[in-house]
């Protein structure tokens, strides 16, 4: 949790809601930035585990091993919720040798389409090694769920799709909406793959004819070689570097038009975030982009890499505000309809019981 993403955001979410409802929860990840989280604020525990790193390293994933063994049974939990495939894989082993039932949420697969062929491989085959040690598998979107079903992860009855959800916005809080002198457009990524902040800077600079403005929230290792792209293409007055933000709400408030170009995505939460306020959505059609976004509906779908149609989207709506308040509108009510978090909550908390239920029974 030393950069800001769906994943974490989603566990950050759950632990606070978690223990307002009185159980005990502890957070146990690698790399660890406080200033990027509320955890601290809210009296939550976190351990952080600097040889549990996302990249494969043999040495370390065994000193990871052992800390996570050492960690849980000091702990002792009575359930392991497990994230990420590399924590996934290793929360699992620690949950079948101390046996705790471990429930693992795929937030995008790694060997979903998009990722290069030698990694889907790789990680195929863990995922078919460590479902054995599952009690229970959530995935974020149904095209996750039946991509697992494809590839052979893991039989029907131990998987389940929970669509992420976010908190609602009311009263004093709402962010008052802006109408800016020029549209402004916001992309709401980490500087690293599969993001694909590239792609949009390329398409604007097609379309300096017309007025708009960009803001690329978000950090990482990518953005030199994008604020390198904005000054030699001359664009340093037209877009905005804003980095990581702890509330999008008044950054989206005052946004006319959303965009994330991802190479592969799971059920992006940036996307809810920006449905909640009400923004239309440019997206790739990758992923379960497809079950927050309906083409010409409450935004467009981009086929990957479609530079062509990727501008002549841009184009329709930077030219066309009463298409962008139409489809505004029509996030913003599939938002309330769909994507709330109480229901998303309610579900992952009773999937957890079932497992120390089924556990209980089996005398583990």
């Amino acid at each position: 949790m030393d950069k800001v993403g769906g994943a974490q955001k989603h566990v950050e979410a759950l632990a606070i809601k978690l223990k307002q409802d009185a159980h005990e929860v502890t957070i146990v990840t690698g790399a660890y930035d406080a200033s990027l989280w509320r955890l601290q604020e809210e009296q939550i525990t976190v351990i952080s585990i600097p040889a549990m790193q996302r990249a494969i390293h043999l040495t370390k994933d065994i000193q990871a091993l052992w800390q996570l063994r050492v960690a849980f049974k000091k702990i002792q939990p009575d359930v392991i919720a497990a994230h990420s495939s590399k924590a996934g894989a290793i929360g699992r082993i620690i949950g079948r040798l101390l046996r705790i039932p471990t429930i693992f949420t795929a937030h995008s697969w790694s060997f979903t389409e998009g990722v290069p062929q030698n990694k889907q491989r790789m990680y195929r085959q863990l995922e078919k090694t460590v479902q054995p040690l599952t009690t229970k598998i959530i995935t974020v979107s149904d095209y996750d769920r039946k991509l697992a079903l494809t590839k052979g992860i893991a039989p029907a009855h131990k998987m389940l799709t929970i669509h992420n959800g976010i908190e609602q916005i009311e009263g004093a809080n709402v962010p008052k909406r802006e109408h800016n002198e020029h549209p402004h457009i916001v992309m709401v990524a980490r500087f690293e793959v599969p993001k694909r902040q590239d792609l949009l800077l390329q398409a604007l600079l097609e379309l300096t004819d017309i007025p708009w403005h960009l803001r690329l929230i978000g950090d990482g290792s990518l953005r030199p070689q994008a604020e390198q792209f904005v000054k030699e293409k001359g664009l340093l007055e037209r877009v905005s570097f804003l980095g990581n933000q702890l509330d999008i709400s008044p950054l989206l408030a005052k946004s006319q038009i959303f965009v994330l170009l991802s190479d592969w995505e799971g059920l992006p939460i940036s996307i809810i975030e920006a449905m909640r306020a009400g923004l239309p959505i440019i997206a790739t059609n990758v992923g379960g982009v497809n079950e927050l976004v309906t083409d010409y509906n409450n935004g467009f779908l981009i086929p990957r890499n479609d530079h062509s149609l990727l501008t002549t989207r841009l184009r329709q709506l930077l030219t066309d505000p009463t298409l962008c308040e139409k489809m505004g509108d029509a996030s913003e009510r599939r938002f309330l309809r769909n994507f709330t978090f109480s229901p998303m909550y309610q579900k992952t908390v009773s999937i957890y019981e079932q497992a120390i239920l089924k556990f209980a029974k089996k005398g583990d």
